[in-house]
């Protein structure tokens, strides 16, 4: 069976050459090379058409199966780490434009899946003074005003010790 194989092989490259030195040269030459090309493809990968095709079929279903348990674990777990990338550099976006404005704050942002299953910065939770300048800030990354939660310090400590 392999002695077949490698003579139909040999056989196709000897008849392609043959057929690429009789061309004319120019187009002619080029497409009996893409030919003989493609037959010579075909005599090399002519064993796996005789392969049985329940063979196949069987081979084929067997590392598949609980796939998509799989995918949907792949999926989460790709959404958290990428949630997670997005708040730390959201969060680092927001406290430097905070230092560039002078301000003393702490940042914490929280992502939440978007409409196209990308994570997204969706709330903003700012323990510092209000700033209009920060809240537009906030805003151009697609954090609108009624999701930016301000704890003013002062607020806080007067809550937190009375």
């Amino acid at each position: 069976m392999i002695k077949t194989w490698l003579l139909g092989i040999v056989l196709t490259a000897f008849a392609g050459e043959l057929a690429r030195q009789l061309a004319t040269g120019g187009k002619e030459q080029a497409f009996v090379r893409f030919t003989a090309g493609l037959l010579l493809v075909l005599a090399v990968l002519q064993p796996l058409a005789s392969l049985p095709q329940r063979r196949l079929e069987l081979e084929r279903a067997v590392p598949w199966e609980g796939w998509e348990a799989g995918e949907e674990d792949y999926q989460k777990d790709w959404q958290e780490a990428l949630s997670s990338v997005i708040e730390e550099k959201t969060e680092a976006y927001i406290w430097d434009k905070a230092n560039q404005l002078g301000l003393d704050c702490q940042i914490t942002v929280t992502a939440a899946v978007g409409e196209n299953g990308i994570p997204l910065p969706d709330t903003a939770t700012i323990l510092g003074n209000y700033s209009a300048a920060l809240a537009g800030c906030m805003e151009e990354v697609g954090i609108p005003a009624e999701k930016q939660i301000w704890l003013e310090e002062m607020a806080w400590t007067e809550r937190s010790g009375g």
